[in-house]
């Protein structure tokens, strides 16, 4: 009688599980998805390139005001002829530069509030590498209020090929 009984326990339990899982689920009333909006509340680059000879790098202001900017010099390059700074708009951005063979610092004489962007331009640079290969940009800034430099990111140019 104890065998009978488990037996058919067992054999319950089992159609009742394998009727679970094969229940179909109604997707139609489970919730979409949600969207996350991240906003960016920090110094960030928004483009980087090559126009003829000239590499620029676009950085937006976000967070708090920006006194300096440091970029480092890929080792592959050679040299280059100047520096711009320019706005949004085109207009040139009163600033000191200092540059060494490593890095290009450059000082603000205003500070760069947020909602600001500018690009830098490096033009006529000359680098010694082969068509189709790609310079990277280290870019750091010192904000007002704060010590010490902070990471912005890393500025890809890719050199477009020659031939």
């Amino acid at each position: 009688m104890k065998g009978l009984i488990c037996s058919g326990l067992s054999l319950l339990l089992l159609a009742t599980g394998s009727t679970a899982m094969a229940v179909p689920i109604n997707y139609e009333n489970t919730p979409a998805p949600q969207k996350i909006a991240l906003q960016v509340n920090v110094p960030h680059i928004t483009n980087s390139g090559v126009r003829n000879n000239t590499h620029f790098i676009r950085v937006t202001v976000a967070g708090m005001s920006l006194e300096d900017i440091m970029i480092s010099l890929p080792s592959q390059m050679e040299r280059f002829k100047g520096v711009k700074i320019r706005d949004q708009s085109g207009k040139e951005i009163a600033a000191k530069t200092e540059v060494t063979k490593e890095r290009l610092s450059i000082s603000f004489d205003q500070p760069l509030a947020p909602g600001n962007s500018l690009e830098v331009q490096f033009t006529g640079v000359q680098s010694r590498i082969s068509g189709g290969r790609v310079l990277l940009y280290g870019v750091t800034a010192k904000r007002v209020g704060l010590q010490g430099e902070i990471p912005i990111g890393t500025a890809r140019v890719d050199i477009p090929d020659k031939s």
